[in-house]
């Protein structure tokens, strides 16, 4: 066969599934360096359903050679939909890559699902008044309630079809990358999402199918608001929140067709399911914020920092051959709730673009000195010697241990004078080096 008719082949392998989805009218802003795409999702009935994408575009703002491409970063969005955003950002990161020509738009493809909902009507796909209930989406573009499409949930439109999973979806992108007809020279793939993108490849990792892939896939796991727990214990109270484990922050009440069988095997199966997975935790050291909407996040920690210190502690993290088998890491980025910083950070070029880049198994080790918790560098740097700076991240009654308090200014009159102020009969003085 001729080179030029092996690359018509190519040219419709890659048309097979992501260009010739159902053209979906929308309002997404376009975004430099990308098109916006329609991936073909095939329903378990064997429908044709279109589930609209950006994708990457090439140095020369063409669509890419996918013989060149030897990397998949697929990037969640956020509660905003905003998949735009978010190619934007990574696209950003990637350009900022140091002494690298080789990791590029050329050889990196990057896809940014949207997961759109009913107040997306109108701007991210057609809907027409007056139909009767749940007709008024006239396509085949897929849409999900409110942020169910997070955990996994089933589809609501199209009305004809109503058994899609968000995580089926995530399923056949992954599949089609992983497809050496299409991407023979593809060696790494990664799934990666920031906020509530973030607690969305958290329950993927955890609850998603055994794809056998030929490339390894890792998950990127950036300042979740919440992460799935798996066990009915918590580190916090949850007497005065019943709803505590319910999925998405738990496993009971399990109500989604996806993962339905893992599920029956208990916490047990689905903890194994995310063991055997490779976890890249990426954690803003200044994120302390919260989002949560429901009680259930506060019974593993008042904030996202909290929580993150929480559930390593309670499922840590390991990486007992980094050239083989599951290894997971743990990155500090000395940045607050920002996707953009997060990728474009050192920490994040290693994990999205850098790991594993030619096929060699060679990846980064953990990033940020010193680390914050032990436990917490199942990858260790070997050049990072300075003591835990917190050996205890333990949450009591809502507080969180932040190490010994110091005060070059402290005198024994300081010391004695404010406890008698505080109404305290005795003071006690501990020598500054103890």
């Amino acid at each position: 066969m001729s080179l030029f008719f092996r690359l018509l082949l190519l040219t419709g392998l890659v048309s097979a599934q992501n260009y010739v989805g159902t053209q979906i009218n929308n309002s997404l802003p376009f975004v430099p360096g990308s098109e916006i795409t329609y991936f073909n999702v095939i329903s378990s009935s064997g429908l044709n359903l279109t589930l609209t994408n950006y994708m990457s575009l090439n140095s020369s703002g063409k669509r890419f050679d996918p013989t060149k491409i030897q990397r998949a970063v697929i990037i969640i969005h956020g509660l905003q939909r905003d998949p735009g955003t978010y190619m934007a950002n990574i696209l950003s990161a990637l350009s900022q890559v140091p002494n690298r020509p080789d990791v590029s738009v050329d050889s990196v493809a990057i896809m940014a699902p949207y997961f759109p909902n009913g107040d997306d009507k109108n701007y991210g796909y057609p809907w027409t008044d007056g139909l009767a209930p749940g007709k008024g989406s006239t396509t085949n573009a897929l849409v999900w309630q409110g942020s169910q499409w997070a955990g996994g949930a089933n589809n609501q439109y199209p009305s004809y079809s109503v058994h899609t999973s968000s995580y089926d979806a995530l399923d056949q992108a992954v599949k089609w990358f992983d497809n050496t007809a299409v991407f023979p020279n593809m060696h790494q793939i990664v799934i990666a999402g920031h906020s509530l993108g973030a607690q969305t490849t958290n329950r993927y990792a955890a609850i998603g199918s055994v794809l056998n892939t030929k490339s390894p896939v890792n998950y990127w796991i950036a300042n979740p608001n919440s992460w799935l727990w798996f066990n009915s214990s918590r580190p916090l109270d949850t007497s005065s929140c019943p709803t505590y484990d319910d999925y998405r922050e738990g496993l009971s009440n399990f109500t989604n067709t996806y993962g339905a069988t893992l599920l029956k095997g208990g916490g047990s199966a689905v903890l194994a399911r995310w063991n055997s997975r490779n976890i890249n935790f990426a954690r803003g050291t200044q994120d302390t914020g919260d989002d949560s909407t429901t009680c259930a996040p506060e019974t593993t920690g008042s904030n996202r920092n909290e929580r993150f210190f929480n559930f390593i502690r309670w499922f840590p993290p390991s990486c007992p051959n980094p050239t083989s088998g599951p290894c997971d890491t743990v990155d500090y980025v000395n940045v607050g709730h920002d996707a953009g910083a997060m990728m474009a950070s050192p920490a994040g070029q290693a994990r999205l673009f850098l790991d594993n880049f030619s096929g060699d198994k060679s990846k980064a080790t953990d990033f940020g000195c010193p680390r914050l918790q032990t436990g917490d560098d199942p990858y260790p740097n070997s050049t990072c010697t300075q003591p835990v700076a917190h050996p205890d991240q333990g949450t009591y009654s809502g507080l969180t241990y932040q190490g010994c308090y110091s005060n070059s200014a402290a005198t024994l009159d300081l010391c004695a004078s404010s406890c008698v102020k505080a109404g305290y009969s005795i003071a006690g003085a501990e020598y500054g080096n103890e």
